[in-house]
Parts: C-alpha cells; sequence; structure tokens
C-alpha cells in the first residue's frame, strides 16, 4: 500500500494525501476527500487525524477461534537506497542469507524515488489509529483504542553492522540507532521492514521513534494481548517528520506498508478467517516488469449475490504511470469467474479530469459509452498512439445481472494490470469502488 506527503504532487498516484492544490490543478484545487473524513461529514471533529481523512481498513476478528491481532509492516518511513543498494528483504534474522526477500529487480519499496537532495522536514512520520466499530455504517459511533506515532528514519545504511538509522523527526532527531538481535531475532526497530501490533509496539529500544497512546477503552476490547471478537477500523495518516501537521508542504516522502490480522498466538500464525479490506478507497504501488509484456491481478473487491441487479461504480486515479521511455498499460476488472467482467447492458467508461465530482456535474469526456461498449477493460496508457490516464480519474459503471449468484467465499473480483513488451511501471494508483444502493469492500 501507499500513502505520500501533503507537499507531492497528486499526480505521482496518492489523489487524497497531498494538498488538493497540489499539481495537477489546472482547473483549480481538488475538491476530492477520503469517504472517511470529517471533511466529508462522516467523522466527528478530531485534531489528532487529519480533516480530509486517512486511508482506512476494515478488520474483521472472528468467535471462536485464537482470537486476532492487526498487524502493520513497516511502520516507519525508512527510505534505504535506490536500485541495487536498496533492501529487498525483511528484517527478521542477523544471518541475511536467513532473510525472506522480494524476488528483487525493480521490487523495492522505492521510499528514495523523487527524494534528491531531501531534509529531514521531507520525511513524513505515520500515525495509526486504531478503532473498534460499532456500526458498520456509522463512523461517529467508532470508538478510539489507540493510536501510535512513529517517526521517520534515513536507513541508508541498513547493511552495516552498526548506527543503521538515522533518526529523522521528533525530539530525537540526528541520532542514531544500532540495530540489536537476541539468538538471531531482532530485538527492536520492528518499524522497518517488519510486523508489528500498533496498538501495543511501545517501541521503547527504537530510539525514541515510536510514542504510543492507549485509551481507557483499550482494555475493554483488548484482553489478554488479544482482539476480542467484531469489527475494527485502522486508520493511517501521514504527517510532518515531527508528527505534529497534516498540512506540511514540505513533506513529500512516498511511504509504502502493509495491513493484516493474524492469530493472538505465540507464533502470530496465520488466521484463515480474519478478514481485512480497504475501506472505500486505497492506494497501493505496482513496480512491474514483465520483460517481452505479462500481467499480475489483485483483489478488488467483495460481492455477495445481495448486490445482484445494482451497478458498481470504480474510479481509478492516475493509472498507467511507466518508468520507460515508452510502453503500454491495460486495466481490466475481473468478475469471480476470472474473466473480463461484461455486461449486456453497455458498461459506461468516463474520463472525470482532475476530480471525482465532476461526475455529478456532467464535466467529463467518455471513453467508452454503455451504447458500444461491453467490457470493464480500458486502455491506461499507450505511447504509440498517446492515449493517457495519467493524472485523470477513469470512471468505470458495471451493472450486475439479477442473476448474479457466487458461492459464498467465492465473490472476489479483482483488478487486473496489463502491460505491453518493453514496459516498466513504477505505477501509484488511487482506487475507490462504490455501490449505487450500498458500499463495498476493497482488499489491500
Amino acid at each position: 500500500m501507499r500513502t505520500e506527503g501533503w507537499g507531492a504532487d497528486r499526480g505521482y498516484g496518492d489523489a487524497f494525501t497531498p494538498s488538493p492544490f497540489n499539481p495537477p490543478a489546472s482547473a483549480g484545487a481538488t475538491d476530492d476527500v477520503h469517504q472517511i473524513s470529517y471533511a466529508n461529514g462522516t467523522e466527528l471533529m478530531d485534531p489528532s487525524v487529519a480533516d480530509r481523512g486517512g486511508y482506512n481498513y476494515r478488520i474483521t476478528i472472528p468467535s471462536g477461534g485464537a482470537g486476532g491481532v492487526v498487524q502493520i509492516y513497516n511502520a516507519a518511513y525508512a527510505p534505504d537506497g535506490y536500485g541495487a543498494a536498496a533492501n529487498f528483504c525483511n528484517n527478521d534474522n542477523q544471518n541475511p542469507a536467513l532473510r525472506a526477500c522480494s524476488s528483487r529487480g525493480i521490487t523495492w519499496y522505492h521510499e528514495d524515488d523523487d527524494m534528491g537532495g531531501a531534509t529531514a522536514a521531507n520525511y513524513p512520520a505515520m500515525r495509526y489509529s486504531l478503532y473498534w466499530v460499532n456500526n458498520l455504517f456509522i463512523r461517529s459511533t467508532d470508538v478510539l483504542l489507540s493510536q501510535l506515532t512513529v517517526y521517520p528514519i534515513d536507513a541508508g545504511n541498513w547493511s552495516q553492522p552498526s548506527n543503521q538509522y538515522l533518526v529523522m523527526g521528533g525530539s530525537n532527531r540526528g541520532r542514531r540507532v544500532t540495530q540489536q538481535y537476541s539468538a538471531g531475532l531482532p530485538t527492536n526497530m520492528l518499524i522497518y521492514h517488519n510486523w508489528i501490533d500498533p496498538a501495543t509496539y511501545d517501541g521503547s529500544q527504537d530510539g525514541g521513534l515510536v510514542s504510543l497512546q492507549q485509551t481507557g477503552a483499550f482494555s475493554t476490547y483488548n484482553q489478554g494481548g488479544s482482539l476480542v471478537p467484531g469489527t475494527y477500523r485502522l486508520r493511517v495518516d501521514t504527517m510532518d517528520n515531527n508528527g505534529r501537521s497534516f498540512t506540511n508542504a514540505s513533506t513529500i516522502g512516498k511511504k509504502g506498508y502493509a495491513v493484516r490480522a493474524v492469530n493472538a498466538d505465540a507464533g502470530r500464525t496465520t488466521c484463515t478467517n480474519c478478514q481485512t479490506a480497504a475501506w472505500y478507497d486505497m492506494c497501493f504501488f505496482t513496480p512491474f516488469d514483465a520483460g517481452l509484456g505479462g500481467s499480475f491481478s489483485m483483489n478488488l473487491f467483495q460481492l455477495p449475490r445481495d448486490y445482484a441487479g445494482l451497478t458498481v461504480t470504480i474510479d481509478l486515479w492516475d493509472p498507467g504511470d511507466v518508468f520507460s521511455t515508452s510502453g503500454f498499460v491495460a486495466l481490466n476488472v475481473l468478475g469471480p469467474a476470472g474473466t473480463v467482467a461484461s455486461s449486456p447492458l453497455g458498461i459506461n467508461i468516463y474520463d472525470l479530469h482532475e476530480k471525482r465530482s465532476n461526475l455529478a456535474r456532467r464535466n467529463y469526456q467518455v471513453w467508452a459509452s454503455a451504447a458500444n461498449n461491453l467490457l470493464a477493460s480500458f486502455t491506461a496508457l499507450d505511447t504509440r498512439t498517446a492515449v493517457s490516464a495519467d493524472s485523470q480519474w477513469i470512471h468505470l459503471e458495471i451493472p450486475i445481472p439479477s442473476s448474479y449468484n457466487p458461492l459464498p467465499g467465492q465473490d472476489w473480483w479483482k483488478l487486473q494490470y496489463v502491460t505491453g513488451p518493453g514496459t516498466v511501471t513504477y505505477d501509484t494508483v488511487t482506487v475507490a469502488v462504490g455501490l449505487k444502493g450500498g458500499p463495498v469492500h476493497l482488499v489491500p
């Protein structure tokens, strides 16, 4: 997942976190805000989180199991190099040969991107707020349980034997922190390339990089180190490097992270019945190089049969950014059967330009009309024909047939990302999914 600082260009791919006045704003400041936000009237005022909202995740802990724990991967903003100098591996073992790693190539976090000559003020601190959900449809009744603020580091010395991390924010800015181990396993700095529980991790050995606050309600919902069964909301906010402001124009860093729910046992084993899904909107990053061309797909939303006969709406911001000088990118929405979604009623695809609200204003360009388009598929970039969705909202409307009846658990829809020969993508995309008639769950 991805989030970018207030001072970043929205054209880098995060539609909601940067300033609405940042480029691209040729038609004036955007009015795009998170669905869950004080600015949208769906949350109460709270100065500890951003008025315009943050990225939210819905976590369901089932009853009858081993309990549950929410975890965040790479909680600190921690740029650690570019290309071969980057860290492709987990911070999970003292022996580099025993660490779990990515496939390398271009698959590192890219938190250094567009950070040339960066100062401490360019580094974002992160805040993770955990809520108990009383009502799935009313956010003002959510109960705040904890808030974790994590200050940024420069992890460019990650491969050195000591003083690997330079503190870039908070009261200890300028100090260095050394990675520590016991029996080969890390005993500190789990906020870097490792998993933590944002509701309980105090970072006492992390050099002042972590500030944890738990509310009086926390002990009601976290018992014996396990969340009680029910629904929770994790909110992710991006701040300035000192954790004081959500609107500092110097904050430009691009943050990579992941969210999951696991069992509350000692081994933090996989919780097969837990559910973790983005709520209303999400921002993801796709470093992808398939050589001669290829594709990958990811779960996008879950649509049970209750929504048969309604229309799914999908908005994608800035899809199709490539690193290569030429290329081709197409996006397909796949139904539960794994094929490109289609409808005999036709599928509208609109370019909403720089604001989602342009749909209601009828200020959009028709990319494909339901009168002659049956597929949920579009070209986001083709350098041969100058087709480009760069810094644009692309809106799809997919009618769901009244006969729609998938089996429970087999009702996931996917987003397929297709590239042509020689196309290398460093693409950050924001997506928001809804229904004309109800909410849909996204999945990171």
